[in-house]
């Protein structure tokens, strides 16, 4: 007795079949963890351009100084990194708590919106925006 007269037709074309169902959910979970990793990366380099610009600028003698160079210090940050913000990069907010003086605190926001159309298929929109913190206290021994 052959294996077809014991077991009847066979299951010729179920892989096949099952290949078909599974292969699209397959792509779009393998799409959905690289839009994930790229994230997380992005919101990354974001966080460690706010601290390197609140860094930056409570090291400055004056608030117009201190706006330009965190401002400078985000751009050069999110660059290094490989990070493309929409819009010539991300856009900082600096404030200064209560006032530009010694023992303030600088607070900066950085935002940057991140373009992920290349992975729009899987029903993601074509920009992110990612938006961090960081606070950063000017010296109180320091001249201004």
């Amino acid at each position: 007795m052959t294996w077809r007269q014991r077991w009847g037709r066979g299951d010729g074309g179920v892989v096949t079949a099952e290949l078909v169902l599974v292969t699209p959910i397959l792509i779009a979970f393998l799409c959905l963890v690289i839009l994930v990793g790229r994230l997380v990366d992005a919101r990354g380099d974001v966080i460690g351009a706010a601290d390197q610009a609140a860094r930056v600028a409570s090291l400055q003698r004056t608030q117009g100084a201190a706006v330009a160079q965190a401002q400078s210090a985000a751009a050069a940050s999110v660059s290094g990194e490989g990070l493309n913000c929409a819009g010539g990069g991300p856009q900082v907010g600096t404030e200064f708590v209560p006032s530009f003086q010694r023992g303030a605190t600088v607070h900066i926001t950085v935002t940057c919106t991140v373009n992920t159309s290349d992975l729009t298929y899987i029903g993601v929109p074509a920009n992110i925006t990612l938006e961090e913190e960081a606070w950063e206290t000017i010296d109180l021994h320091r001249t201004l």
